[in-house]
């Protein structure tokens, strides 16, 4: 028994095969296109995808690396008002290489706002430790006179060993400042004087009790 495949009335397709131009080149007219991958219309004018997560992030690619903001830091702080020729030199660099500028004043400004309220702060707690340490010397050059001076006179023609002065008062706008000083002689006596002196240890103005 034979089984026969039944009639195809369709006529038989010839084989497909490679078309020998690119679907893209021109065709002569009348001849339709070859037929062609998806991508093969308008390939000419198409774009690969950017290899970024936003489109944004290729805007400064091509700028050059802009100058670091650490110098004007520390030439600020070294020098305080200068450091504004380096923010000035680092943002006109920064600037035409396509980058923002004001991150240079802005590390100036704050640097050199620290900078003076440092120094405001150094000063105000150094003042008085330089002022004590100034009369601190003025004490000892009156006890040094009171000492070396021989203004001390007594009727046994004892001399002067050693002197301790306290200050008693303020220092006048005058400069001289009132001290009261112990004295020991040298025949083992002591007494006090109160003595009116500068602050180069020049005394005058001698009470004994």
């Amino acid at each position: 028994m034979t089984i026969q495949t039944p009639y195809d009335p369709a006529p038989r397709q010839p084989d497909a095969v490679y078309p020998t131009a690119p679907p893209w080149a021109p065709q002569p007219p009348g001849v339709p296109a070859p037929p062609g991958p998806p991508w093969a219309a308008g390939a000419h004018t198409s774009h690969g995808q950017l290899m970024v997560p936003y489109p944004e992030l290729m805007h400064g690619a091509a700028r050059p690396k802009p100058p670091s903001w650490v110098p004007v830091v520390v030439i600020t702080f070294l020098t305080m008002p200068f450091g504004a020729i380096s923010a000035a030199r680092r943002a006109g660099r920064a600037k035409h290489g396509g980058n923002p500028a004001y991150p240079y004043w802005l590390a100036f400004c704050i640097t050199f706002g620290m900078g003076g309220l440092l120094s405001l702060i150094t000063a105000s707690l150094a003042l008085p430790v330089y002022l004590s340490y100034l009369e601190h010397s003025a004490t000892k050059a009156v006890e040094s006179s009171l000492v070396h001076d021989g203004k001390v006179k007594t009727g046994d023609n004892a001399t002067v060993t050693s002197a301790t002065c306290t200050p008693a008062g303020v220092r006048g706008s005058n400069g001289l400042r009132t001290y009261a000083c112990g004295l020991t002689l040298s025949d083992g006596r002591t007494g006090t004087l109160r003595v009116v002196a500068d602050s180069k240890g020049h005394w005058s103005t001698v009470k004994t009790k």
